[in-house]
């Protein structure tokens, strides 16, 4: 086995900003923050995948019952392209800080993680 070749990744992780409602968090990441990203003409050209995951607080509350530790943040993001300079491009752009970044510091926290990786598949069913 190998890591790919042909394309990497991040994954970023972020936390509800205080003050703002689970709903209206949850109303930005699902409906209007893949609205925004997909409207930039960076991001079509750069990005391969953009996949959100969120949180679930039944099944975290269980994971801490059988005491494992959860994770603190509330939403993450796993984003692919081809290099990691074509991922750079996108999130050090004007395009991108005028449009994402201007409304998603409303509903995030600062202090978000990023994890950049190369990667490899072993399932996928």
């Amino acid at each position: 086995m190998s890591l790919r070749t042909d394309r990497v990744r991040i994954t970023v992780s972020f936390k509800r900003k205080e003050g703002v409602s689970k709903e209206d968090f949850e109303s930005f990441w699902l409906n209007e923050h893949p609205k925004l990203f997909n409207s930039l003409e960076i991001a079509k050209s750069n990005i391969l995948k953009y996949e959100q995951a969120h949180a679930n607080e039944a099944v975290n509350q269980a994971i801490a019952q059988s005491g494992l530790t959860v994770s603190p943040f509330d939403a993450q993001v796993t984003i692919e392209a081809a290099t990691f300079e074509a991922l750079m491009a996108v999130f050090t752009s004007d395009e991108y800080r005028k449009v994402v970044g201007a409304e998603s510091i409303k509903y995030f926290e600062k202090g978000g993680q990023i994890f950049a990786s190369n990667f490899m598949t072993i399932v996928d069913n």
